[in-house]
């Protein structure tokens, strides 16, 4: 979360056609947040208060923060001390703590594992680069992939299992990995994804001979880079078709080889914050915001094909950090009632492009701070004075019972993610009443999904029980 404050609020007037499948996804969708403050703060009731305003926005997965740095400060004395859960070196009782309150708390948890110890660093280190950027050790991090997964396999010393893992955070900025780009043969040439790729492949290997039940998702990468070579960020698209070993923008296609063999991952995740509405897409063509997933997937495919990726099969997409600021509280957000509509928006929108988990950019705002401009106020929670104390916003009854109806050539895909499992009404208002149009069964997932021959601009909503989602004009529905 670097830099992004001034991107998250602006409204740029461009919006460009990009490729959708034609056929609807089967997958589900998961929902949940990455809320380090709310869902580690000091304070066993806090962090149960956080768990239970979890729970009522229908979330199921919380993405934590584990810092290899804080974990291992010190260097095991061997390999076999490093691989030990057990060993004393370790600092576990932050992570063991929340690991058991979490699935207490009958929620997934999500542990990203990232920043390198300062003994873990490569040689060379440039006084600009953050601490535990520095071409981390792909061997260091594979051992300490190991203990992570043995200690947490659900087989240790009485702690639960967790299952899913994410190796490391944005490093297609200079803020999490370093460096960025290098000089070489004259020219300036990506150097993260290199670097990244022996860090993912390390932690997999380890991950899995820890526990062969982990599952692995890639670090999410950050959507915005700089158009030009040698900055300290590296456009997305750029970055995964290098990490892939795949050339060409718009015709991928496998490089000769892949230095260092395939890569190895579950899931392939991604931070696609916006610069809008949520269907507007892009500036820059390797930039990557909530409508541009495809930029990521059909490279992605081609490297399967190629057996660039591995193990060879379907690749799920996460998007493990995406949200608006709103108004209030900040002054310079969008207001939150367009926020509400956004955020259901954009949930159909990922969904639509494979993507199965979305993990939201808060759940509640951030404290003012020095001022606005250096916080996110991208809850779906207003901030209260303690947790238990925190307001609903509109975003909150979007967020647990999402609900569109865009056009696609004229008709309207309707489209949500029900309380539960079972039937839906469609229902549409006239004459000043809600009339049920259809009912819709829930695929798994609690998705339910139909294209419907609808007038523009009709009044629809979805009903389950006695909950209602919030109504949606049939069309684009977004205020500009």
């Amino acid at each position: 979360m670097s830099g992004r404050k001034l991107i998250l609020v602006c409204l740029i007037a461009f919006a460009s056609a990009a490729p959708a499948a034609e056929a609807a996804p089967r997958h589900g969708l998961l929902t949940g947040f990455s809320d380090f403050h709310a869902f580690q703060t000091p304070g066993a009731a806090e962090r149960q208060a956080a768990f239970a305003n979890l729970r009522a926005s229908r979330g199921s997965v919380v993405r934590t923060l584990a810092g290899w740095d804080d974990i291992a400060p010190s260097k095991p004395p061997s390999d076999a001390d490093a691989r030990d859960p057990s060993w004393p070196g370790y600092r576990w009782q932050k992570l063991d703590t929340w690991v058991r309150e979490a699935v207490a708390a009958r929620v997934t948890p999500l542990v990203l594992l990232t920043g390198a110890p300062a003994w873990a660093e490569g040689d060379g280190r440039r006084v600009s680069a953050p601490a535990g950027t520095w071409k981390p050790s792909a061997a260091a991090y594979q051992l300490f992939a190991e203990a992570v997964t043995r200690r947490y396999s659900g087989r240790f010393a009485g702690l639960p299992r967790v299952r899913y893992y994410q190796a490391w955070n944005e490093p297609n900025l200079s803020d999490f990995l370093n460096p960025q780009w290098e000089h070489s043969g004259g020219r300036l040439r990506p150097a993260s994804p290199a670097i990244y790729r022996k860090l993912l492949n390390a932690f997999y290997k380890g991950a899995k001979k820890g526990n062969r039940h982990a599952y692995i998702v890639s670090a999410g990468t950050a959507p915005f880079g700089d158009s030009q070579r040698g900055g300290k960020r590296m456009q997305a698209a750029l970055f995964v078709r290098e990490l892939l070993c795949i050339r060409g923008r718009t015709h991928p296609r496998p490089k000769r080889r892949c230095p260092g063999g395939p890569v190895y991952f579950d899931a392939l995740a991604h931070h696609p914050y916006p610069i809008g509405p949520p269907r507007r897409t892009a500036i820059n063509p390797d930039d990557v915001v909530i409508p541009d997933i495809w930029k990521l997937t059909r490279p992605m495919q081609v490297a399967l094909r190629a057996g660039y990726v591995r193990p060879n099969r379907p690749k799920p997409v996460w998007a493990t950090e995406i949200s608006w600021d709103t108004s209030p509280p900040d002054p310079d957000g969008l207001p939150a009632k367009v926020v509400a509509k956004y955020t259901e928006g954009a949930l159909y929108t990922l969904w639509r492009q494979g993507v199965s988990v979305v993990t939201w950019w808060l759940m509640r705002d951030e404290p003012e701070g020095q001022g606005w401009g250096y916080t996110l106020q991208a809850g779906v929670y207003f901030r209260g004075a303690t947790i238990a104390q925190d307001r609903r916003k509109p975003g909150f009854y979007t967020f647990r019972f999402p609900f569109t109806a865009y056009t696609r050539r004229g008709v309207a895909q309707v489209w949500g993610l029900a309380p539960r499992s079972g039937t839906v009404q469609i229902q549409r208002a006239r004459g000043g009443r809600w009339r049920t149009i259809a009912r819709l069964r829930t695929r798994p997932g609690r998705i339910f999904f139909r294209p419907m021959r609808l007038p523009r601009g009709a009044p629809l909503r979805a009903r389950q029980g006695g909950e209602t989602s919030l109504s949606w004009r049939v069309g684009p529905n977004e205020v500009e």
